[in-house]
């Protein structure tokens, strides 16, 4: 039996004591659980003390209920705005509480009552709509979906970059494309090549150097010198590494850092240009710690037993603002430099990139990607410690497809931690998603409202859901999403709640329609005008098969050879439910495209999902969904898909490359037909 304390502790901190199994069963959280997760979600600094919280967030056009301190008797209110004007007006009661009066202004504003001070968050009501950036002119929007590293140009070393999104979102501007949705590009580890799936990733404040341009700060003949200067062997496996179908990521990126290093010391240390400089003071005390943990990831990593997990540091370097912290950047100070180097580099690659997008003609541009969380031995982490569960781990609670569950080795913002920091954390991890306008995805939106959180060591039975503030979340997502004048996808596949879907479409946050989860129950696919009017429709995701696969069974045999197979289930009976599911999506396609005789199924061949992928296209292309995505390896017919999921080894997640360069993608006559289906069903001329 839980102890009544900590059982109102665990609700005061927003754990929740019991969940629903997939059986439809209720599981309670066992005493031992609780008091581990308390330990990490419960903060000495949690607001609580005498003053207002940190930030008070609220919308445009309604009162604001505020809790003033205790003893307060000030009745009245002043508001610095954030572009210096001042407003001041007279608290009044709204619902039984004392409230500020509906204030019109959008930003963050110092709200000052009596002697006490906050940050006022005025929200809009929704993020901007699609329709607020693509006019009535030129069809509905589509977009294709591209995993950045899998991108091929002459000379990348095997690892795709920004220049490339920049060309490829030329070429597909100019083919109707309105949007260009890449993989996540947070920073890694500069020391630990072996971590590079984009969803595990060190910060998601800053970028991944790898997927830089060298191009963007250096002309060609500068680069292919450098090149040519790190020696024959070196220049031969470019070459190697580059023509490879699966990218060899701890030789590519060697190699690349390699070019970066040389860049650096040949090209930048003699002569700084005012432009990294001011690069540097701009990202601030943020940035100069990233900087200098990636220096001191590096040195533990190689030397000692320490290794790369900062929580078995020396003490004093696990703090940030040590003496010894600051001391050690200083006498590695030219390695700090390389780091901040690189951050500029692949800042202003990813700028170019998005800047192409729209000068091409996209009326959207490029969207990001943001994971859902982050690695606990990264530099975020390290930096911030207070404002994340660093003790904890997030994932899914046993289900009949993960009967252990799931534990993705990350974790997440502490909730107690952003109500102290006034979401600090949160607005600038959004900040850098929508650093160049276009649009952000968020991976696993739900998170907005509640995670899976697993104590550290724990296994995935023993977490529990935590609540996080989502009536404070959303609308800093809308805020943020107006400020950059960009569009919201919220990821919600999977268990959501139907009050979170209701307030993610108050709030503007598309959510996803994918071809395979759109079924009646019977088994049918949905009709295309049926589909959501708030969602972006998708014919796949990288966590799922490609149209191609599917209709192959290439997911299947995978999951056969690797022996993902759930309990109680065999391949054949697998292979016998997708042969129907087969017929039910042919059916589908034909009624959808109007043929008034059905032609006749394609085999589940090569040949055969030709026509299933076109069909696809331009079934999700005529959807009723304000913007239709395609992924690449979809507008390419490939079976393989990037990433399957529950897999550490035996399949190749996160590594290949597309065949043929960049400038070569859209030309084939696939790839031309697929695109006249899409620019049919979204109505372009």
């Amino acid at each position: 039996m839980n102890n009544p304390n900590e059982t109102e502790r665990a609700r005061n901190a927003g754990l929740c004591l019991r969940w629903r199994d997939a059986s439809g069963r209720m599981r309670a959280v066992s005493p031992e659980s609780l008091r581990r997760l308390l330990a990490v979600v419960e903060s000495p600094g949690s607001p609580g003390g005498p003053g207002l919280p940190a930030m008070v967030v609220t919308m445009a056009g309604r009162p604001t209920p505020l809790s003033l301190p205790q003893g307060e008797q000030a009745t009245t209110f002043r508001l610095t705005l954030e572009n210096g004007d001042t407003q001041e007006g007279t608290l009044r009661r709204f619902r039984g509480q004392t409230a500020l009066p509906a204030l019109g202004v959008h930003g963050y504003h110092r709200l000052e009552i009596g002697g006490h001070a906050t940050t006022l968050a005025v929200a809009p009501a929704a993020c901007p709509p699609i329709s607020s950036l693509v006019d009535g002119e030129g069809g509905r929007p589509w977009a294709l979906g591209v995993q950045t590293y899998g991108l091929r140009m002459p000379g990348d070393g095997g690892i795709g970059h920004f220049g490339s999104v920049a060309a490829l979102s030329r070429l597909a501007a100019r083919r109707g494309a309105d949007a260009l949705a890449i993989s996540p590009a947070h920073a890694m580890f500069a020391a630990r090549a072996g971590q590079y799936s984009p969803y595990s990733p060190s910060s998601r404040l800053f970028l991944n150097v790898l997927l830089a341009d060298p191009q963007a700060v250096f002309d060609t003949a500068t680069v292919h010198a450098a090149m040519q200067k790190n020696g024959r062997a070196y220049v031969d496996t470019l070459k190697k590494l580059e023509d490879a179908p699966l990218i060899d990521w701890p030789e590519a990126t060697s190699h690349r850092y390699q070019l970066l290093r040389r860049l650096y010391e040949e090209r930048i240390t003699p002569n700084p240009p005012a432009e990294l400089a001011a690069f540097r003071a701009a990202g601030g005390t943020a940035l100069e710690q990233h900087a200098i943990f990636e220096t001191l990831h590096g040195y533990f990593t190689t030397n000692g037993a320490r290794g790369g997990d900062w929580r078995h540091w020396p003490a004093a370097m696990r703090q940030p603002a040590s003496p010894e912290v600051a001391r050690f950047a200083a006498e590695f100070a030219r390695e700090v430099n390389f780091h901040v180097f690189v951050q500029w580099l692949a800042a202003k690659s990813l700028a170019l990139a998005c800047h192409t997008a729209r000068a091409s003609g996209m009326r959207i541009g490029v969207i990001s990607d943001m994971a859902v969380g982050i690695d606990p031995t990264g530099s975020e982490c390290w930096a911030r410690q207070q404002e994340f569960l660093v003790g904890a781990s997030i994932g899914a609670p046993p289900d009949a497809l993960s009967p252990l569950g799931q534990d993705w080795g990350l974790t997440t913002f502490s909730p107690a931690g952003l109500r102290a920091t006034g979401y600090r954390a949160f607005i600038e991890t959004l900040r850098a998603g929508f650093a160049h306008g276009g649009g952000l995805r968020i991976d696993h939106v739900m998170a907005l409202e509640r995670l899976w959180v697993i104590p550290q060591g724990g296994t995935s039975a023993e977490g529990a859901y935590l609540s996080f503030p989502v009536r404070d979340l959303m609308p800093l997502v809308a805020l943020e999403a107006e400020r950059a004048h960009g569009v919201v996808i919220g990821e919600d596949l999977g268990t959501v709640t139907p009050s979170f879907r209701r307030a993610a479409q108050r709030h503007g946050i598309m959510g996803m329609n994918v071809l395979f989860f759109e079924r009646t129950p019977p088994g049918a696919f949905r009709p295309p005008a049926t589909w959501s009017q708030n969602a972006a429709a998708f014919t796949t995701t990288h966590d799922l098969p490609t149209v191609a696969g599917w209709w192959q069974g290439v997911d299947i045999d995978w999951r056969e050879k690797l022996g993902q197979l759930a309990p109680g289930t065999d391949a054949a009976s697998l292979r016998d439910g997708r042969e129907t599911d087969r017929t039910a999506l042919w059916s589908a396609l034909n009624t959808a495209s109007g043929a008034r005789t059905p032609s006749e199924k394609p085999p589940p061949t090569p040949a055969g999902a030709r026509p299933v992928v076109d069909g696809a296209i331009g079934f999700v292309a005529s959807t009723a969904c304000p913007l239709a995505v395609v992924p690449m390896e979809d507008m390419l017919g490939l079976p393989e898909q990037p990433n399957l999921p529950g897999t550490t080894g035996g399949h190749p997640n996160w590594q290949r490359r597309y065949p043929g360069m960049t400038a070569t993608l859209l030309s084939g006559a696939d790839a031309r037909r697929r695109i006249n289906r899409l620019r049919t069903g979204r109505g372009h001329a």
